[in-house]
């Protein structure tokens, strides 16, 4: 066998096998993002519950408990900034034709763009909202299922 088709079903192992259940779990995310914009994940504090001089958002439930699942899966790339380097994504527009163009090899790609807006939303609470309104959460969760079918 030669190495690149032996490369291959490592990437098909590892969409099938590794991570598969991961994007079972967040797959059922798809139709909640799919016709999402920041303004539907977000709103700011109304202040019922007593006033604030600080603007901070208030996220949607499903938006959080997404987060919290992605959190959780083997997905999450800590080390995400590696990889935007690696594949020169500097830009808005690269990254999205990265998620576009992505095949079973890139896997580490999408992992570190969904890493990226999960983990930074931790501490840039814009993070999140962006990642729902430009369609970046619906891009890359659909090309892990497309990925994974194309592999079975």
């Amino acid at each position: 066998m030669n190495e690149l088709s032996h490369e291959s079903e490592n990437y098909a192992e590892l969409l099938t096998v590794k991570y598969a259940a991961d994007i079972q779990k967040l797959a059922r995310y798809i139709r909640y993002f799919e016709n999402k914009k920041g303004s539907d994940v977000a709103s700011s504090y109304d202040g019922k519950q007593g006033e604030s001089s600080l603007k901070f958002p208030v996220y949607d439930s499903s938006l959080l408990s997404f987060v919290k699942e992605a959190e959780k899966t083997e997905l999450m790339d800590p080390n995400y900034m590696y990889k935007y380097r690696k594949y020169r994504i500097n830009t808005e527009a690269a990254e999205k034709a990265a998620i576009d163009n992505a095949k079973p090899k890139d896997i580490d790609l999408l992992r570190a763009v969904l890493s990226r807006y999960v983990l930074e939303g931790r501490y840039k609470s814009v993070r999140w909202i962006e990642a729902a309104e430009r369609g970046v959460f619906y891009d890359v969760l659909a090309k892990f299922v497309e990925l994974s079918e194309a592999v079975q």
